[in-house]
């Protein structure tokens, strides 16, 4: 089966939303969206996996990949609408702190916005003197 990812984008965010087999073969066109994206400045990401039929580590390294560049960004990477079995690997494997799974897509919404708010507070807040 093949590897589908729609983009699109939200107040800020963007969401990948994926329908397929997310393997070593159909990795690429996600991690190619993926850097697409960031290219185009956009750090704040939600990738949607309701529709992900497998994923293999090959996938979970793209998703990865995904969250540290979002991270460099300035922003995060959170998965929304994933199976009990992803969320399980996600849980496992640690990479919830990271990666946080969400239901959907407004409590993933809510999460990255908090995550902008504390960034921009951190960026606004003066630098802490020195002794």
């Amino acid at each position: 089966m093949l590897l589908d990812v729609e983009t699109w984008c939200d107040k800020g965010r963007a969401v990948l939303e994926v329908d397929g087999e997310l393997d070593l073969f159909s990795a690429p066109v996600l991690r190619d969206a993926l850097i697409r994206l960031a290219g185009e400045g956009q750090h704040h990401l939600v990738v949607e996996l309701s529709g992900l039929k497998f994923m293999d580590s090959s996938g979970l390294g793209v998703l990865i990949g995904g969250a540290k560049r979002a991270t460099a960004g300035g922003g995060a990477l959170c998965v929304a609408g994933a199976s009990d079995r992803v969320v399980k690997v996600l849980r496992v494997t640690g990479l919830m702190r990271v990666m946080p799974a969400f239901a959907g897509l407004e409590e993933a919404f809510a999460w990255l916005d908090t995550v902008r708010e504390a960034r921009l507070a951190s960026l606004r807040s003066p630098a802490t003197p020195g002794p």
